[in-house]
């Protein structure tokens, strides 16, 4: 684990890297019965091939690094870092594993287990979107808060935590890796859910590339803006100029924008369909937002 990425304030209560314990940490072996999972772990998917490699370097080797608990009442121990450790150990039937026991407040156990890890690359999009969410939710965070945790930008937060939109099928597909964030993130601009689905499907069968998605949404969109501006400059007869600055607008939001004009004078409407909605829509108007969503311009 890179100790250069970790969330800030994160390094101070779990240093990266095999010698994150201090050297006079004392280290004791704890009853794996006493041991419970972490309930803030948001990682749910374990490779069961690699669980075992692990298992058969411990039976070798042993536990050469030891997981962190944190007391619980009665004589109990929540695990705070290791699960992988702790499962194997579990595979191999063993008694006890070395562990440190350290305080920790439930915040502080979400933050650890999300950045610890985003940063090994063990989640997959949707496990650390919800893991996103999750922190927003239960500790009321902002997504500029979440962001700073994690050493990510807001808007790279916003745009994670919006996938959850997308339909559970497509939600699915994306945890299994059968798509990529790059294919699903296009599929947002579209305000149908079975056409949602019907396209990520066709996205798996054809092994489309990103670039061949975006493209295929992109025509998809402007067919169907085409069809709504021609219609619409019948009825109000809004300027040709106004149309593509509209059609321009909508590309760039992801997101039904109407411009309403009376005699040179008139107002933008933008919509948006919940908060997280708001924030993203809100980080494309802002410096930060334009640079890594637009490249800066309108």
């Amino acid at each position: 684990m890179n100790k250069t990425g970790l969330g800030k304030g994160l390094s101070a209560l779990i240093p990266a890297g095999t010698d994150y314990l201090d050297k006079d940490e004392p280290v004791n072996e704890i009853d794996l019965e006493l041991i419970q999972p972490n309930s803030f772990q948001p990682r749910r998917a374990f490779d069961a091939e690699k669980l075992t490699e692990l298992a058969n370097s411990i039976r070798e080797h042993g536990v050469v690094q030891p997981v962190v608990i944190r007391p619980l009442r009665f004589g109990k121990y929540e695990l705070v870092v290791g699960e992988r450790r702790l499962r194997a150990c579990q595979q191999l039937q063993v008694k006890t594993i070395p562990a440190v026991i350290k305080e920790f407040t439930n915040e502080q156990m979400m933050e650890i287990a999300l950045v610890e890890n985003i940063q090994r690359e063990n989640l997959n999009p949707v496990e650390e979107a919800y893991a996103y969410k999750k922190l927003m939710g239960e500790f009321k965070l902002t997504q500029e808060q979440v962001a700073q945790k994690v050493s990510k930008s807001r808007s790279f937060v916003a745009n994670m935590v919006r996938l959850l939109n997308l339909p559970d099928a497509i939600l699915q597909q994306l945890s299994q890796n059968q798509l990529t964030i790059g294919h699903a993130r296009p599929l947002l601009a579209l305000d149908n859910d079975e056409m949602k689905i019907k396209l990520a499907r066709e996205i798996i069968d054809k092994n489309l590339s990103v670039r061949d998605t975006e493209s295929m949404i992109k025509s998809m969109i402007e067919e169907k803006n085409r069809g709504s501006q021609s219609l619409r400059a019948k009825v109000k007869k809004l300027p040709p100029t106004l149309l593509e600055i509209e059609s321009r607008l909508r590309s760039i939001c992801g997101t039904k924008v109407t411009i309403k004009d009376l005699d040179g004078k008139g107002r933008i409407e933008i919509d948006y369909y919940n908060e997280d909605d708001l924030e993203r829509i809100m980080s494309l108007f802002l410096k930060d937002g334009l640079d890594e969503e637009t490249g800066g311009t309108l």
